[in-house]
C-alpha cells in the first residue's frame, strides 16, 4: 500500500495536515480520477480556518476528459452476416502498457466551482470531524498514526468545537466483523467480487 498524500489545512498560522476528505461531502462533487497510487483520492485539496469558517483554498484534481460519450447505437442490419451492426461514440483515450485507457485532464479550484471566483469557497455542505495528527507519527500503510490528534468539529462549514483527543478515541478498535461489515458496504467491495466470481 502506497502512502497517501495529504490535504493541507492552515489553522491558527499554523499549516496542518489529514487524511479526512471534506470535499467528499459535497453535494455535486465530480468523480475525480486517481492518476497517482499516492493520492487515491485523484485530487489535493488547500484549505483554510478563518474566522471560524472552513474555506477551500486551492484545488488540484484530475477529471475524466469532458467529452466522454458512453452510447453505442445499431446503425443497421447486416443481411449477409446476418447481425447488427453497431456503431460506438468514442471517447478520447490513450494506451498504457497496452491498456486502452480514458484521458484525464488537470483542473483547478475555478474550473469545478466557478462560484469561488469571488474569492475562497466555503465549505457549508460540510458537517463533522477534521482531525490532524498531533507530534510525530508511526506509519501504518497508507498513513501515519498518532498518538494524539487535534480535532475541529465543524457544522455546515462553521468550526463549532475544538478538543485533543487520544488514538483510541479517534479510531476506536474495530471487531473483524465490524471491518468485513465496512468493506462490503464500500463501492470497492462489488469490484472485488466481481472479480472473485470469474
Amino acid at each position: 500500500m502506497t502512502f497517501q498524500l495529504s490535504e493541507r489545512f492552515f489553522y491558527q498560522n499554523k499549516e496542518l495536515f489529514s487524511n479526512d476528505q471534506p470535499l467528499a461531502h459535497h453535494p455535486q462533487v465530480p468523480k475525480f480520477v486517481s492518476v497517482t497510487s499516492m493520492c487515491r483520492r485523484g485530487y489535493n485539496g488547500t484549505w483554510n480556518i478563518e474566522d471560524s469558517k472552513l474555506y477551500l483554498t486551492e484545488l488540484d484534481a484530475n477529471i475524466q476528459h469532458p467529452t466522454r460519450l458512453k452510447k453505442t447505437r445499431v446503425r443497421r442490419f447486416n443481411e449477409k452476416w446476418l447481425e447488427l451492426e453497431h456503431e460506438f461514440d468514442s471517447e478520447p483515450c490513450f494506451i498504457y502498457k497496452d491498456v486502452l485507457r480514458p484521458i484525464v485532464i488537470n483542473v483547478k479550484l475555478l474550473d469545478v466551482f466557478p462560484e469561488a471566483m469571488n474569492g475562497p469557497l466555503l465549505a457549508d455542505w460540510f458537517s463533522g470531524e477534521i482531525n490532524f495528527g498531533q507530534g510525530k507519527g508511526k506509519d501504518q500503510g497508507m498513513t501515519n498514526s498518532y498518538k494524539k490528534y487535534l480535532t475541529l468539529r465543524f457544522v455546515k462549514g462553521v468550526l463549532v468545537g475544538e478538543a485533543i483527543r487520544p488514538h483510541k478515541e479517534v479510531f476506536p478498535p474495530r471487531s473483524i466483523e465490524e471491518i468485513i461489515a465496512s468493506f462490503q458496504k464500500s463501492p470497492r467491495a462489488g469490484k472485488v467480487q466481481a472479480l472473485i466470481e470469474k
